[in-house]
């Protein structure tokens, strides 16, 4: 998620996402089963409740090689970000 997230920072994740509704421009932790924990943005929310996430860095993964996340992969909604100075 860099630049909007700088190597080394910390995010705070909540659960409460839960009873709320994720919608596009969410940014969220995920635990993808092949590459492990990201943080990225929603870029919307399909027709089956499967949730499509997108990168921030041109050099991120593509919205169609992460593919889909259901909410048993997502971790939390971000909602705060700690930058190390």
């Amino acid at each position: 998620m860099f630049p909007r997230i700088p190597q080394y920072s910390y995010v705070l994740a909540i659960h409460w996402f839960r009873y709320r509704k994720i919608k596009p421009k969410h940014t969220i932790l995920i635990d993808h089963p092949k590459h492990g924990l990201l943080i990225k943005t929603v870029a919307f929310v399909d027709k089956n409740s499967l949730v499509w996430c997108k990168g921030e860095n041109p050099s991120s993964i593509r919205v169609e090689e992460l593919g889909p996340v259901n909410s048993k992969q997502i971790i939390g909604q971000v909602i705060k970000i700690f930058k190390k100075h």
